[in-house]
């Protein structure tokens, strides 16, 4: 399975997506009047879509983007795709939701490729969430957790900063033990302890918390051995008493 598509891909799934939720909106049209309706929103990430299949394709002529541009592409398309992937829901439109979310990938790799920031984390989290459940293979989720570390590393600084600590369900906490359950799921050794050190220097109060249920599931799920070993491990880092 391909973790994100690439755009010309994407391009297409987001067309299905549209045509379902515009069918169903229409079909349950709520009686209420709404501030943005579903078919503003597609327009919108219809031109966002654009820009970036155009942008790819002229970019040997013109040059890359300004980083601003990019940046403000990327708040304005994600944002969108995260209002669509509302509506999706709200209309109980699964398959929709679910080919949002792969649109949402390929415009979040488009992003790091043209050397962009990420200030939108959420839907992006909310993506890598929704694909990751899908995957099986080994390989896919050690791509999907190399993807997840790229994504890390062009998140704006304010949100790298992990200011709203009491907030257990901002974007960043979500992202960094998201990639570790994805690490711990491919059986790749290396890759867990490369992305435990980034989940215990990033979010030191959640790994006491994440390793002491990884524990929990290396019994109740029988993972291999050197798995085991290297939960293991952190676990006792992180939750043995130190001296003072």
């Amino acid at each position: 399975m391909t973790i994100q598509p690439p755009l010309s891909e994407a391009v297409t799934r987001f067309k299905q997506a549209a045509e379902e939720i515009l069918s169903t909106y229409e079909a349950r049209k709520p009686q209420r009047s709404v501030q943005v309706t579903p078919a503003q929103i597609v327009d919108a990430i219809e031109q966002f879509l654009s820009i970036t299949v155009r942008t790819d394709r002229m970019e040997g002529e013109t040059g890359p983007l300004a980083s601003d541009d990019v940046d403000q592409l990327a708040d304005y398309g994600l944002s969108l795709l995260m209002d669509l992937s509302e509506w999706a829901k709200l209309l109980s439109c699964q398959n929709a939701y679910a080919e949002l979310q792969k649109v949402s990938l390929a415009a979040t790799d488009w992003i790091i490729r043209h050397q962009g920031q990420i200030r939108a984390l959420e839907p992006v989290v909310n993506a890598f969430a929704e694909v990751a459940n899908e995957l099986r293979e080994p390989g896919e989720l050690e791509r999907m957790a190399q993807f997840m570390g790229r994504v890390l590393t062009v998140t704006a600084g304010f949100i790298q900063q992990d200011m709203e600590k009491t907030n257990p369900g901002r974007p960043w906490r979500v992202l960094h033990l998201n990639r570790g359950i994805v690490a711990t799921r491919s059986h790749n050794v290396t890759l867990m302890q490369q992305v435990f050190d980034d989940l215990v220097l990033a979010v030191p109060e959640d790994a006491p918390g994440f390793f002491r249920e990884g524990m929990e599931q290396m019994e109740a799920l029988n993972y291999p051995a050197e798995v085991r070993e290297v939960m293991s491990r952190y676990y006792t880092a992180v939750t043995r008493p130190t001296m003072h």
